[in-house]
């Protein structure tokens, strides 16, 4: 008897021990946001923004697949409103994204399709007010990923094409898909110097977490006309995924109280019985 008791008693102890080994992850994306500011001689500043379009997000434990998508973007902000007025367009097709998260991992992506950035005078009468600045492309998509086999991300761009005035001469053209390096850096010195960054595939590792952002455009005191100042961001396809995997305090479950309990008990009772004969053997 005594050796089942033990038996008993190690079998809740060991399922403790499982018990106490939790893993939780979590994940989102989105197809666009904007935030920027522009500033110009003695008028007030303007401020473009355009919420998270598309966002998604799922965590474990808790609710997951995360999905969302929005039809299209179609927006126009007057940056500047003076002889020579600036505006800048923002057009897309279908915008989307999905996040999972699960025990083992998680992932998420975002794609955008048909994207049309322009910046150009107001009186222009072209489909995106590119000349000053214009990106084009066809479809965008990054991924990231977290688990126990460590962080990834990912990005794909099919037909990108980046011109304008303003950007000094610098021309980016590409009819295929490419699959940029991390944090590859589009704009030369002389480009950075006019106040413009485009980082392609932009990986941002923070412990357990990455976040990859397809295409990240940085503002930085653009010069636009009736000397407009432009500061602020465009991001394009970004996702973010995280995992952890660790020791919890965690409580044993009903079944395994008990086994414990019947186990100590069997212990007691075979203990009992012992001293029972071993008192008897004595008076005898």
């Amino acid at each position: 008897m005594h050796k089942y008791s033990l038996r008993f008693a190690a079998a809740g102890l060991s399922l403790i021990s499982a018990s106490a080994f939790a893993q939780t992850s979590s994940s989102s994306g989105f197809g666009l946001s904007v935030n920027q500011t522009v500033t110009a001689p003695q008028v007030a500043n303007v401020n473009v923004t355009v919420a998270p379009v598309a966002p998604s997000s799922a965590s474990f434990p808790g609710t997951s697949p995360g999905m969302n998508s929005v039809a299209s973007v179609n927006q126009t902000f007057a940056l500047t409103s003076g002889p020579v007025g600036t505006t800048e367009r923002l057009q897309t097709g279908l915008l989307t994204s999905n996040s999972t998260a699960t025990a083992t991992g998680a992932s998420a992506t975002a794609t955008v399709n048909n994207l049309s950035v322009g910046i150009g005078p107001t009186t222009l009468a072209t489909p995106f007010l590119a000349s000053i600045f214009g990106l084009t492309a066809t479809t965008i998509q990054s991924t990231s990923t977290a688990s126990m086999s460590g962080l990834a991300g990912s990005t794909i761009i099919e037909g990108l094409t980046i011109t304008g005035s303003g950007l000094g001469g610098f021309t980016f053209s590409a009819a295929g898909n490419i699959t940029p390096a991390a944090n590859t850096q589009l704009s030369p010195a002389f480009l950075l110097a006019l106040g413009v960054s485009i980082i392609l595939n932009e990986q941002i590792v923070s412990g357990n977490s990455i976040t990859t952002n397809a295409i990240h455009i940085t503002f930085n005191d653009f010069l636009l006309a009736d000397g407009g100042l432009k500061d602020g961001d465009i991001i394009v396809s970004s996702t973010t995924a995280a995992f952890t995997a660790g020791q919890t305090g965690a409580v044993p479950e009903p079944a395994t109280w008990a086994m414990m309990l019947i186990g100590f008990g069997a212990m007691g009772v075979s203990m009992r019985r012992r001293r029972q004969r071993e008192n008897s053997q004595q008076v005898a």
